[in-house]
């Protein structure tokens, strides 16, 4: 078994948009919306494209953030970029983290992030 999810895709042959280093701001984009994570310390982070790369077929998100915070102790930020349609990302989320690819002891903290151009209004009547 591999180290971390970060060895365990490499290891399968996936080559990460970006290697695993120590850098103050992760970025990454696709069809012209950008997430930045700001990184506190000196932490490892890597950054691998999921769809059409590791998961081929079905739901799924775009991008996979790794940030190492302490010796085998890892974070898993799973993103998805998209247009107008926010309401499908969470079945992409959830397919991503059903996913035995993503699973491992080391993943400490998993979080998700949706970087739209526009959210729906909220039309629910409180009271």
């Amino acid at each position: 078994m591999a180290d971390n999810t970060y060895s365990f895709l490499k290891e399968s042959g996936f080559v990460p948009e970006q290697e695993l280093s120590v850098r103050k701001i992760v970025s990454t984009s696709e069809l012209g919306k950008r997430y930045h994570l700001i990184i506190n310390g000196n932490k490892q982070s890597s950054v691998f494209q999921i769809d059409s790369n590791i998961i081929t077929e079905g739901k799924r998100c775009d991008k996979l953030v790794l940030v190492e915070n302490a010796k085998n102790d890892w974070a898993e930020i799973f993103v998805e970029l998209k247009g107008v349609d926010v309401s499908s990302a969470i079945g992409q989320f959830k397919a991503c983290l059903d996913n035995k690819v993503f699973k491992h002891i080391t993943n400490k903290e998993i979080r998700a992030r949706i970087v739209a151009q526009s959210f729906p209004s909220n039309k629910a009547d409180l009271f």
